[in-house]
């Protein structure tokens, strides 16, 4: 066996070249297969002469003994030239039977080799979190926000007004559409040119929009279109004392002082973990931008088809349907967040290899335990799913990403800022950020425990059951672009 290799990049191309028996013997053994699955006139199946299947499945026969000569010899090559390709993507080129003399090409692609930059004693600067007073007050606002009330009330509308409407859209193609339900004013649940039209109304009032703009997937307009809204009831938001009687109700505290207190503590937790979060952000931001290398572009691919897949469950969990140009306009950020995580997955790799950092079968068990009870089965049952979706190695990356994270962050240089112009971030799209970084996707392993909920958030969670609003199909289609 003849064997050359040719490096271009990351790929490899290995030319291959075999005669004599060993190639007779399959293409003997292909032609006995093909033989007794085909039909030809004139010949009994199964006694069809090899020169007549020869000929007539020439190219079927030399793809069959080339994939079967590969599948016996690959492993052997690729540990002679110490060879581990990144992905299973392997790619034929060129193949050519001539007698018993075979030769082929295949290509596939290996990781980079780069020299890691240097990752400790990272210098990271946070932005400088305190629970302050008015933090308190306004989560307090917030809670009794969440337990408000809406009362029939004889009113002009204004924003936080809860309204029962008739809604009736016509298209310029002459589609129609129409529909009864409930919105709260100024929360987006309408367009905004309807909103303004039904600000000062009251209840029996109509109101009419015309050339309302249509928008597509891609927030290309395709249309306008006249809608109609009757004003059917108008509700005004009442909210609660916050009073030892509501901070019960809402199991909150047995007084106000109590509330105020876990209120605090919630608070506070939340900016650790804001803090947290922020540098890992910062962390990775570094590793990123300080190692540049080339990336396999099988890896990417594979990433990006991942992520896509992600995106339009995403779209489908809050009732939308994914179009294919709806997928195809998230393609390029989608690529950009390919090239991060793929990157990211080999400078962890480098760093858990440096510092000697290992997963154990110990810490692969407890996590699948995790997902067990995250899915109602046994761990059995979810070992059994990984290891026949191939997803094993994911889950051990995930825990490996987490055990290179808390290295690096022990070593560390963070330093805590005054952001005076800023506006402070709000603490409880932080928190729900630190909870989706932790939550990558089935496919990464990288999913995060399941964490308790504070009373606070359990109350909120509760209270949006409650308050969603509807929007009618027309709006839903528009608020897609």
């Amino acid at each position: 066996m003849v064997v050359n290799l040719e490096e271009k990049g990351l790929v490899r191309i290995i030319t291959v070249e075999e005669d004599g028996k060993e190639i007779s013997k399959l293409i003997k053994d292909v032609i006995k297969e093909i033989k007794k699955n085909v039909n030809i006139p004139g010949f009994r199946k199964g006694h069809i002469p090899d020169s007549v299947v020869r000929a007539k499945y020439k190219d079927a026969i030399k793809e069959e003994v080339a994939k079967r000569f590969i599948n016996e010899k690959f492993q052997k090559i690729i540990e002679e030239y110490n060879l581990t390709p990144v992905s299973p993507e392997i790619s034929f080129g060129d193949v050519e039977l001539n007698g018993d003399k075979l030769k082929l090409t295949l290509s596939f692609e290996v990781a980079p080799e780069f020299e890691l930059k240097d990752y400790k004693g990272l210098e990271v600067e946070i932005a400088k979190r305190e629970v302050k007073p008015e933090d308190i007050e306004e989560a307090i606002n917030r809670l009794r926000n969440q337990y408000a009330k809406y009362e029939p009330a004889d009113k002009k509308v204004e924003n936080g007004d809860k309204i029962k409407i008739h809604y009736y859209i016509e298209t310029d193609k002459g589609e129609t559409e129409e529909d009864n339900f409930e919105v709260v004013v100024g929360e987006n649940q309408l367009r905004q040119e309807i909103e303004k039209e039904i600000l000062g109304k009251k209840k029996g009032d109509e109101v009419e929009v015309r050339d309302v703009p249509l928008f597509n997937e891609k927030g290309e307009e395709f249309g306008k279109a006249t809608v109609k809204v009757k004003i059917e009831e108008v509700y005004k938001k009442v909210l609660p004392e916050f009073n030892d009687e509501f901070v019960k109700e809402i199991n909150l505290g047995e007084n106000v002082d109590e509330a105020k207190k876990k209120i605090e503590e919630n608070l506070k937790k939340s900016i650790e973990l804001a803090k947290n979060t922020e540098i890992e952000n910062k962390i990775t931001e570094k590793l990123l931008n300080e190692n540049d290398f080339e990336l396999p572009q099988s890896l990417l691919k594979a990433e990006l088809n991942y992520l896509i897949q992600e995106y339009a469950k995403q779209l489908e969990s809050v009732g939308v349907k994914p179009s294919q140009d709806m997928l195809m306009a998230a393609v390029p950020s989608l690529e950009e967040q390919a090239k991060k995580n793929v990157k990211l997955m080999f400078i962890v790799n480098k760093i858990a290899e440096l510092e000697n950092i290992k997963v154990d079968d110990e810490e692969i068990n407890k996590e699948i335990e995790e997902m067990a009870k995250t899915y109602n089965a046994t761990p059995e049952q979810v070992r059994e799913y990984l290891e026949k979706e191939g997803l094993i190695n994911n889950i051990i990356y995930g825990i490996l990403k987490k055990k290179v994270y808390e290295f690096l962050k022990e070593n560390a240089k963070v330093k805590e800022v005054e952001v005076k112009e800023a506006k402070e971030e709000n603490i409880e799209e932080t928190e729900k950020e630190a909870k989706e970084k932790k939550t990558e996707g089935k496919k990464k392993g990288r999913k995060s425990k399941k964490e308790t909920k504070t009373e606070e958030e359990k109350s909120e969670e509760q209270t949006k059951k409650k308050k969603r609003g509807r929007k009618s199909k027309k709006k839903e289609e528009e608020d897609k672009s």
